[in-house]
């Protein structure tokens, strides 16, 4: 009524439509004037009244309407439809502006019923019908009733576009009824308050208008449900006929659209549960009760029931699934009874139309989660109700299977001869599945959550067309899809798309239990419909969905803690991923869990999936699902021995499966917990089978195999295995965002699983490794709560480690190190570097592989430390210990590349890391690298550990400071050394060193002793100085002389067979034996601790025990130096040296007295360790000997047990003497120097070893002595020049050290031949000299020696012959008898030097000594026999000399040696014969008449040459002799005197002389005499033949003694020549003259001289005969 109301606003418009309307009406009345008059009046009568009204403002045309209708209703009773049609368009322009009232309404209402009765322009009616209700709400209550009415017949009307026409106008109409109720809606609240004010409901005025449409639209359903429950209607009189579906479809669209209105209206809400539901439930009956039987075979079937009637069951269904989807709220019972009924539908003995009917429907249901948030609630949780959800999906379930096996069967059995309406499978991109040949595709494809109806929509077809038979499964697996989806909502309260209002409210409350129940109602009914499905489906998308879904409810499962359902999915998609025999067996053992399963969802035969699990294998049919991998199958405990032989071939559907378990495990790992195992099971028999193997880091990669058959499928999954191998990673990767219990239980069954391979691997199958190689992986990807997983991880590791199967092992220590090591790198929150609990945590599983026994896990956990001392070395703070101990961890028996492994590692640690290791590891460092340096596998590095000793010091040395500084609480990781107090903890680290070092010295090898020996005395000497002062004692008392001990024990103790050096390089015949290996060791030690003893004398000498180390370090060398070895023993005594020159400086002087008197002490000691290695080195005890000769003739070795000491080893010693003296001369007595004499002798009489010649011949001083005779004589020499001294101490032993000298001396001619005392011993000489020559040097050597000891004496007597000692001894008579032997030897010496020394010495000597003999003749007495007889037989050797021998010039030099000797009797001795013994001047004459005639040795002149050679001599006998008997007078006044004593005393005096000389002359002439006899008698028989040169010479000489004689006679005083001396010489005459015949003219020359001399003689001189009596005397006396 706006238009109306509007006033004078829209003055204006009103003005035109009345303007309008009066045309119109002119119109009209125009048309009408001839055939209707009455029309026409009443047209004029409008007109008027709409003139009237447009003119004033207060008549509006509103109230002018129902005089301005009454024309047009007349026009439309008219039967002209040209009237009609413009009588109803102006009806319409009045109603579409809006100016009809109620009773308006009415006459339009009746107008438009007779043109309706009338069938006339139904069209038109329609659509003034339609607009009258749509303008506004002025028609209700029985004029809506009639219009309804109308519309109703007209859509029963003949005319098909009538009918159509009718039906939208109704459909729009009944709509508009009940959209009017919502309009009421605003005076809905104002309603409220006056029912809450207690108000009666039906009151006066604006309720009864609220109330009107609300009464239309309920009085219009309430028919509506009469109409088709065919009753008559109550309010829509006039009805002629209605049928079921359209009312039907009219209900639906009520319900569906205005569904607020029944739920918020009691009286709708009653109407809808009683009368609504009752009817649906009466129509459904035909469909319940009908079955579809196969027709007896006899024809007469029985009558059957109302057969259902697809448009009205389809309607029927459509309006049961608006009820539930839109009412389940209030009508909770009857939704129970609807759905039942539905599910009752989907029985087989259905026709095909209504199950699916009935699928689409529960489809449309299942897609909305508060529904099944409903359902479950309001029946399955409720006591006595039906579970309608577990029914459904049962029923669902049931369904899928019947269908699959339905389609076989029709396939196989081509039942009844019914034509197959199956397609078999043809083309490759095929969707749906496949059963025993029988393929169904899927028809329909549906959008997640999307229901799409096809059947119900076929709102105009009479009967279902041919429904494939593959609509049913295609339906029911979108549903089972959906109902998941659904349910995942439920649990997990997504909002749902579309919500409708009137959705029930869920609270907290009951959220909980509804889920629980939800699942329980659901989760067997659904796997046992997923089973089938997922088998028989054959394209990947479908099963994506399936399996995609089962993923999803596993998950829901798991979140709600559904342990058994969960598991149970899980282990159908895990069963799903192999073959089904092989998925049988391997999950064999797990069937037992799921037992309940299978009796919770069995119910009779209807359950099939177990059926299906063993059918799928058999006859498939002509279909054969693509074969991708072909593998073996992985060894498990469970499986049978035939399967284990034949390849598993898994299909596409198998990997797809595998994928889903991945992707489950991936996105819910959280929620997978005990149920791990089972898909990590599943992965690693897919893993294996698929062949892919682990690699670094744990993750999985391909590794080629030869092709089984070339299948281009196979070659597919080929490429797809990377993508297979990082969804595994990913999963592992996932694990990190798990929480702490998830990844336990992810970890457990990795262990679980691990040892399940273990088990396995024992029986020597090949080992799966997936498990192991997957905690690694978990392991790495968690490292930031590393602390979570560490513990369990690693001690399952460290188990796999310690397997007998080597790929296990390999597997378990690559997962250890590598966690270690990527833990150590991993920056953790707390730097790794402070936080020590982590540190030592993470080391653990590190240190507990050293545990395990097998060489090759050692090897791992060593490469391992190494690597991380090469990358994390610089942040293992507290790691040190662990690392040090694993390294020192190796033993012996782990073979050399495991060590050399450690090695390095502990090489790195000392080089690079010493500087950042705590304190407390050092002394571990120490006897780390020691225990290195005492393996035997590998001398190097035995050798090279020594040397990181060294360098341990070194580093000691340089960081002294800070450790000093640092003091260590845990003192327990230091040994203890008793015996110092407080030592300080530095000094204990230096001890730890020094003891260890001391340790391997005495190793069994000797390039270890050497190396370790070395080390220790260069550190000590290097370093030491940094210990304090009473360490040292330590030191010394408990490093060096333990080590000395043992080393001697060892020494002593070590064999003496040759090592056998096959394969060795070659050993030196010096060390070939281990005694002689340990010798260098000695050599090494002794020498060593020497050289700390010189070098730290001062600090020793303050630490109090002194005295007692030196005499135990002297008793080691003299232990030392009496070894059976010559090495040993030499380089004893060097230390000894070094012991004894070391320069004591002068010590602090705090007590002068107490200093000297230890120091007296110190070499009393040194003095007798001395005297006694001299004794013991140089004894020759008989009892050796006598054991060698047994030796020698059993045939045994003598040389190595019998010991001689070297010539170096005696000249060491005695070179040692000197420092020795200088501290003890004051006390040197004479025994001392009696025993030193005896270490002397018996020193040079030891005899040289050939292979020391060389030493031996070495050229020390100038003269030619050898080093030992040099230090003897040195010795002799310092003793001397003591003893000489003014106040000597020692001056006594002069005498001694003379016949010292002179035992040496005697050396020169006879070189000691050891005959004296053990003359056997050396009898087989050949087992020490080689060969001759040998001897004959060595022999050599003595004589330079001799020499010198010869010269020494000489000088020493000539500044030594006057003092009493001297001469009460008889040194001289000593010295002579000394020298007799060279000159008696004279040229049999051994060297012509020695009998030259021996007679100037002895000229010397006695130049010297006779004086004294003279001035002390009582000390000299038994001197002058031995003096003549050595005079003697020096000058008439027994042995010969030749000129061929020596040549001319020495002849000529030892004849003028002879001389001066001559020449010294002639000055020494005849000038003072009275002052010497007669006898010994006889003896003098005698001498010099034998050297006087050259021929007095005729006998042995061989050669003519000879003669001449003593020439010179005999003519200086022969003047001596005439000068001493005839010339010199020494005595005329006493001459007779003596002369009468002649005979008396026959001993002495100048009478004797006298004698002397004319018993000289006598002999001479005597001599001469037969010289020329004999010349003359030679020279007449040789006739022609000239004598030899040398008997001329000779006969030349004695002419020329003649002459000589002669001229002395005749000077002589006549008292020295007698009468018979002339006789004689004037008998030579007649010979003389014999000689004039000879043809010599030498002789001639010689003959004229004597003859010459002879004039004076030939008268005889006057005083001959006076003397004749004297002489008479004298010659009988010369006679006798």
């Amino acid at each position: 009524m706006s238009f109306v109301g509007g006033g004078g606003c829209g003055g204006q418009d009103v003005h035109k439509f009345v303007e309008a309307l009066q045309a119109d009406f002119k119109t009209l009345s125009l048309e009408t004037k001839k055939k209707y008059p009455q029309i026409k009046e009443a047209c004029e009568e409008a007109i008027s009244k709409l003139c009237t009204a447009g003119s004033s403002q207060q008549n509006s045309v509103y109230y002018t309407v129902n005089q301005i209708l009454y024309p047009l209703v007349q026009g439309c009773e008219t039967k002209d439809l040209k009237i009609i049609k413009f009588c109803l368009g102006m009806m319409q322009r009045l109603i579409t502006q809006q100016v009809v009232d109620q009773k308006g309404a009415l006459y339009i209402t009746n107008a438009l019923w007779t043109l309706m009765e009338n069938n006339i322009e139904e069209v038109k009616v329609l659509q003034t019908v339609t607009l009258l209700l749509t303008t506004n709400t002025v028609v209700h209550g029985d004029t809506l009733a009639k219009a309804l009415v109308l519309c109703f017949r007209l859509h029963y009307a003949k005319n098909p576009t009538i009918v159509n026409t009718a039906g939208a106008t109704i459909r729009q109409l009944v709509s508009l009824v009940f959209e009017r109720v919502y309009l009421e809606k605003d005076s809905v609240s104002s309603l409220q308050q006056q029912q809450a004010s207690g108000l009666p409901a039906e009151g006066e005025g604006a309720n009864q208008d609220v109330q009107t449409f609300a009464s239309d639209a309920f009085l219009l359903f309430q028919d509506l449900v009469q109409l088709v429950n065919a009753d008559q209607p109550y309010w829509l009189l006039g009805m002629t006929e209605m049928t079921r579906t359209f009312g039907l479809e009219l209900l639906e669209a009520v319900l569906t659209n205005f569904s607020a209105v029944f739920h918020e209206s009691n009286d709708f809400r009653l109407l809808l549960k009683e009368r609504v539901c009752a009817l649906v439930i009466k129509l459904f009956s035909p469909n319940v009760k009908h079955r579809q039987l196969p027709a007896p075979s006899n024809g007469n079937a029985p009558v059957p029931a109302e057969k259902p009637y697809f448009p009205i069951s389809m309607r029927l269904l459509r309006l049961v699934a608006i009820l539930i989807q839109k009412y389940h709220t209030i009508l909770v019972t009857e939704c129970e009874i609807f759905l039942s009924l539905i599910i009752k539908f989907l029985d087989p003995d259905k026709p095909a139309w209504q199950r699916a009917l009935a699928l689409e429907v529960i489809h449309k249901l299942v897609t909305r989660s508060s529904l099944i948030a409903f359902f479950c609630k309001s029946y399955d949780l409720k006591n006595h109700a039906t579970n309608i959800v577990h029914d459904m999906i049962a029923a669902m379930g049931s369904y899928i299977r019947y269908s699959l096996i339905n389609a076989s069967a029709m396939l196989n059995g081509q039942q009844n001869g019914v034509a197959n309406s199956l397609t078999t499978l043809s083309g490759s991109n095929q969707c749906g599945f496949m059963f025993r040949g029988a393929y169904l595709p899927l028809v329909a494809t549906y959008a997640p959550g999307v229901s799409k109806a096809v059947y119900l929509e076929m709102l105009d077809k009479i009967d279902a067309s041919n429904i494939p038979e593959s609509y049913g499964i295609s339906v029911g697996h979108a549903i089972l899809l959906d109902m998941t989806r659904s349910i995942g909502g439920v649990i997990q309260r997504t909002p749902e798309l579309h919500p409708s209002h009137n959705t029930a409210v869920i609270t907290e409350e009951e959220h909980k239990p509804l889920c629980l129940q939800l699942v329980n109602s659901s989760w067997s009914a659904l796997l046992s419909a997923f089973i089938p499905l997922v088998e028989t489906s054959i394209d990947e998308a479908t099963t994506e969905n399936i399996l995609k879904a089962m993923q999803n409810y596993a998950a829901l499962c798991g979140m709600l803690e559904q342990l058994q359902p969960r598991d149970a999915f899980i282990m159908a998609m895990c069963r799903a991923s192999f073959p089904p025999h092989y998925a049988m067996s391997i999950f064999a053992n797990t069937t037992q869990s799921d037992g309940d399963l299978r009796c919770h969802t069995r119910s009779g035969s209807q359950d099939l999936s177990s059926q299906f699990i063993n059918s799928c294998s058999g006859d498939a049919g002509d279909f054969r699902p693509q074969i991708v991998a072909v593998g073996t199958p992985l060894p498990s405990a469970s499986l049978p021995h035939s399967v284990m032989q034949a390849p598993v071939m898994l299909t596409n559907k198998n990997l797809q499966c595998m994928r889903a378990i991945l992707f489950l495990a991936h996105n819910n790992g959280g929620i997978l917990g005990t149920s791990w195992h089972i898909v990590l099971q599943t992965l690693q028999h897919l893993v294996w089978i698929l062949g892919l193997k682990p690699s670094t880091g744990g993750s999985l990669q391909a590794m080629p195999k030869p092709a089984i058959e070339a299948n281009v499928g196979i070659q597919t999954v080929m490429a797809d295995l990377p993508v297979l191998s990082q969804m595994l990673s990913q999963l592992f990767e996932s694990s990190q965002y798990l929480d702490d219990v998830a990844l336990h239980h992810l970890i457990d069954a990795l262990c679980k699983l691990s040892h399940e391979a273990m088990e396995l691997a024992y029986a020597n199958r090949e080992p799966s490794l997936f498990a192991v190689a997957k905690l690694l992986e978990t392991g790495l990807v968690n490292m930031p709560r590393i602390k979570v997983l560490w513990r369990p991880l690693t001690n399952h590791l460290l188990e796999v480690c310690q397997h007998r199967h080597i790929r296990m092992r390999e597997w378990g220590v690559e997962a250890i190190t590598y966690l270690v090591k990527s833990a150590l790198q991993f920056k953790h929150k707390t730097p790794l570097k402070e936080n020590m609990e982590l540190q030592t945590m993470l080391l653990s599983p590190l240190s507990e592989l050293s545990t395990v026994l097998h060489a090759d896990v050692r090897q791992r956990q060593l490469d391992c430390v190494l690597q991380i001392l090469n990358t994390a070395g610089e942040i293992l703070s507290f790691g040190w210990p662990a690392i040090i101990e694993i390294i020192g961890a190796v033993n012996e028996h782990h073979g050399e590349p495991l060590i050399r492994t450690a090695f390095q590692c502990l090489q790195l640690v000392i080089t690079d890391f010493l500087t950042v290791m705590p304190w407390r590891c050092l002394p571990l460092c120490i006897s780390t690298a020691a225990k290195f340096g005492s393996q035997t596998q590998e001398l190097n590095i035995s050798l090279t550990a020594i040397g990181l000793m060294w360098n341990i010091s070194d580093f000691f040395n340089q960081n002294q400071d800070k450790l000093m500084s640092t003091q260590l609480q845990d003192v327990a990781i230091l040994p203890d050394f008793p015996g110092t107090v407080k030592m300080p903890q530095f000094d204990k680290l230096w001890m730890c060193l020094y003891a260890k070092l001391g340790e391997l010295c005495v190793d069994l090898r000797p390039a270890v002793r050497k190396s370790a020996g070395q080390t220790l005395f260069s550190t000590i000497s290097a370093h030491g100085s940094l210990l304090n002062p009473p360490t040292w004692q330590a030191l010394v008392w408990q490093v060096l002389f333990p080590l000395l001990d043992n080393v001697r024990a060892l020494s002593s103790s070590a064999s003496n067979e040759k090592v056998d050096a096959s394969g060795n390089i070659l050993i030196h015949h010096s060390r070939n034996t281990a005694q002689k290996q340990w010798a260098e060791t000695q050599v090494l030690t002794l020498s060593g601790v020497c050289r700390v003893f010189n070098t730290k004398r001062e600090l020793l000498q303050m630490l109090g025990d002194f005295e007692r180390a030196w005499s135990l370090i002297l008793e080691f060398i003299q232990n030392a130096a009496l070894s059976k070895n010559g090495e040993v023993s030499l380089a004893a005594l060097k230390s000894l040296q070094e012991i004894m020159y070391h320069n004591t400086a002068e010590r602090t002087e705090k007590d002068p007295q107490m200093a000297q008197e230890q120091d007296e002490e110190i070499w009393t000691i040194a003095w007798n360790i001395w005297l006694s290695i001299g004794m013991e080195s140089t004894k020759m005890s008989t009892s050796t000997s006598t054991k060698l000769q047994q030796q020698n003739s059993n045939g045994a070795e003598t040389q190595d047990d019998f010991y001689i000491p070297s010539q170096a080893f005696l000249t060491a010693l005695i070179q040692i003497f000197p420092a020795i003296f200088q501290h003890i001369q004051v006390k040197f007595s004479a025994t001392d120097f009696d025993k030193f004499c005896t270490v002397l002798t018996n020193a040079v009489c030891i005899p040289v070893q050939t292979d020391a010649v060389p030493y031996i011949m070495s050229t020390v001083s100038d003269t030619l002595l050898t080093p030992l005779h040099d230090g003897i004589l040195d010795c002799m020499e310092l003793i001397q020049k003591e003893a000489t001294k003014t106040d000597s101490h020692i001056s006594q032993l002069i005498p001694a050290i003379f016949r010292q000298l002179l035992i040496f001396s005697k050396f020169a001619c006879a070189p000691p031949t050891f005959q004296q005392s053990v003359e056997h011993k050396y009898a087989k000489s050949s087992g020490h000299y080689a060969n001759n020559a040998s001897v004959e040097v060595v022999s050599m050597n003595y004589i330079p020696f001799g020499e010198k000891s010869i010269s020494i004496c000489v000088k020493l007597y000539q500044t030594t012959a006057t003092e009493d000692p001297v001469v009460q001894e008889q040194i001289l008579h000593d010295i002579v008898k000394a020298l007799r032997t060279p000159l008696a030897m004279k040229y049999k010496c051994l060297s012509s030097s020695t009998w030259k020394l021996a007679i100037s010495s002895l000229i010397s000597v006695l130049h010297t000594g006779l004086k004294v003999a003279r001035a002390k003749p009582q000390h000299f007495a038994s001197l002058w026999d031995d003096l003549a007889d050595t005079l003697d037989k020096f000058l008439f050797p027994a042995s010969v000399c030749t000129i061929e021998d020596r040549g001319l010039e020495e002849i000529v030099l030892d004849e003028t040696i002879d001389c001066q000797v001559i020449e010294l009797l002639r000055d020494e001795v005849l000038p003072h014969s009275h002052e010497m013994p007669h006898q010994f001047i006889m003896q003098i004459v005698v001498l010099l008449n034998k050297g006087s005639i050259h021929s007095a040795s005729d006998t042995n002149i061989c050669y003519e040459s000879d003669w001449k050679l003593r020439e010179i001599f005999a003519k200086t006998c022969f003047e001596t002799l005439l000068q001493f008997s005839l010339l010199e007078d020494y005595a005329n006044t006493n001459n007779n005197r003596l002369n009468a004593n002649v005979l008396a005393a026959g001993a002495t005096g100048a009478g004797g002389k006298d004698f002397a000389g004319r018993l000289a002359v006598t002999a001479l002439l005597h001599r001469f005499q037969e010289v020329l006899k004999r010349f003359n008698d030679d020279e007449r028989q040789s006739g022609k033949c000239p004598l030899p040169r040398f008997r001329l010479s000779e006969i030349s000489f004695v002419l020329k003694a003649i002459a000589t004689l002669v001229v002395s006679m005749k000077k002589a005083p006549a008292s020295k020549v007698n009468k018979p001396a002339w006789d004689q010489l004037i008998g030579l005459y007649p010979y003389l003259v014999d000689c004039t015949t000879t043809t010599s003219p030498e002789v001639s020359r010689s003959l004229r001289e004597a003859l010459l001399q002879y004039t004076d003689l030939l008268q005889a001189p006057r005083s001959c005969a006076a003397a004749t009596s004297n002489d008479n005397v004298i010659q009988s006396n010369g006679q006798e």
